[in-house]
């Protein structure tokens, strides 16, 4: 989307909540997208994104010989890795250690919330600060992988969101859309999970409407299909257009009923839902999981709708809120994708937007930080039980292998098969690739 341009996605899923009358509980913003001919790899992602900007120093680079300004009040744990410590909130994922490796000279020099979160969920800078005017000036991830990839088995979404495409709690700050690629690689949103393991969990945009059966829904679909031949026949807002792609999508999708299965958590042991935790963010792993058996490439997992991470305030009593969940949700995550065999083929990500200062403020908080932070990579055939890079001793700087997250996204389209260089028009029909630099990282391929 141009930044000059309306939110059309926005305003497209706004406007088919409305569209009772198609017989649609909800507005499906996602299709499968027709990818580029070629042997497409059986790889896929799954992305934790920390919304508000983890702490590096309460995560995966301790400082443990730092002031005590600097140390902070948590203290450190060896990892199933040896000389490797991390957090000591994080004792499942140390157990976890040799599965997932470590990036901790991650830099990009920016320290506001909009062009950083922009620059982890797109690959490039945004150049609006101010979280809610922000807009996506470039495509989301998922949706590069959408339109490059595509699904991994027909009828399923190739991109999800769970349990949005990042920052559906407040306006702004999109960065999980599809821009000038178009609204066939929307996400497809699951919506708010349980923080139970018993509650039962649906996806309100595929249940049928009382009185609706699929044959019904089929000749709806067909009579729509008849009346869009007029599409043809003449000029159509793009706003309009993009709703009529909505409708096929949404339609598509409630006929499907092995799209209703791998949404329903239902199916898993309640021993498994256990495993993975009783929050929304153990949930949504567990989901993720399921997702990937069932053929969709890439999925976002957002944790914290309202920059939950960005701990200005009593950052270690946040943290202790915080942390356990994560480190429930992805160490069973990890566990479980390699007693399924599926971590060779899935990568696994926990990034957020930027670090935290090297120094507490009179808060007990840290403050933004992004010359220097962290991130943890597992599976996808990468080389695992490694610390990439060194900061200094407080963590303000890298000192060793500094990599730039154009390396660490470069990284993960080599996993997923896709071309970096491979060029996209805007709506301006300027020449945009998917990434402006980078490397994969030699070390992790």
């Amino acid at each position: 989307m141009h930044p000059s341009s309306p939110d059309l996605s926005l305003l497209s899923r706004r406007t088919m909540i409305q569209m009772g009358s198609l017989g649609l509980a909800g507005a499906a913003t996602s299709l499968q997208a027709g990818p580029d001919a070629g042997r497409r790899p059986e790889t896929s992602c799954i992305m934790f994104f920390l919304d508000g900007g983890p702490s590096h120093h309460e995560t995966f680079d301790p400082k443990p010989q730092a002031p005590q300004t600097v140390r902070g009040q948590f203290g450190v744990i060896d990892t199933a890795v040896s000389g490797f410590r991390i957090c000591d909130r994080l004792p499942l994922l140390a157990a976890e250690a040799r599965r997932f490796s470590v990036v901790r000279s991650l830099h990009h020099g920016n320290n506001s919330h909009a062009p950083s979160e922009h620059q982890m969920l797109t690959g490039r800078m945004g150049t609006r600060d101010g979280t809610r005017r922000a807009v996506i000036e470039t495509p989301s991830f998922g949706s590069i992988v959408s339109r490059l990839r595509g699904t991994r088995r027909p009828g399923m979404p190739a991109y999800v969101g769970i349990p949005w495409s990042f920052h559906h709690e407040y306006i702004g700050s999109p960065f999980g859309a599809a821009a000038y690629l178009g609204s066939r690689h929307e996400p497809f949103e699951s919506g708010h999970l349980p923080a139970s393991t018993t509650d039962k969990f649906t996806v309100p945009v595929l249940e049928l409407q009382d009185g609706l059966s699929p044959p019904r829904l089929q000749q709806r679909q067909s009579l729509l299909s008849v009346l869009d031949r007029f599409r043809h026949q003449g000029p159509v807002a793009p706003a309009i257009g993009q709703i009529r792609d909505f409708t096929r999508q949404g339609m598509d999708l409630l006929l499907q009923q092995h799209v209703r299965d791998a949404f329903d958590l239902s199916r898993e042991t309640s021993a498994t839902r256990q495993r993975y935790g009783p929050h929304e963010w153990g949930q949504g792993a567990l989901l993720a999981r399921r997702l990937v058996e069932a053929g969709v490439t890439f999925t976002l997992i957002q944790c914290g709708l309202r920059q939950d991470w960005d701990t200005h305030s009593a950052n270690f009593t946040n943290l202790d809120k915080f942390l356990p969940r994560l480190d429930r949700a992805v160490a069973t995550l990890l566990s479980d994708l390699a007693d399924r065999g599926m971590l060779e083929s899935t990568m696994v990500m926990v990034i957020g937007e930027f670090g935290r200062t090297p120094k507490i403020n009179k808060n007990a908080g840290r403050d933004h930080w992004g010359d220097c932070f962290s991130a943890l990579v597992a599976g996808g055939g990468l080389k695992m039980g490694q610390v990439v890079g060194e900061s200094d001793a407080i963590g303000a700087h890298p000192v060793d292998r500094p990599v730039h997250p154009q390396d660490l996204f470069a990284t993960m389209y080599h996993v997923l098969g896709i071309d970096p260089h491979t060029i996209f028009t805007d709506h301006q029909n300027r020449p945009i690739p998917v990434l402006n630099h980078g490397a994969p990282i030699e070390e992790l391929v």
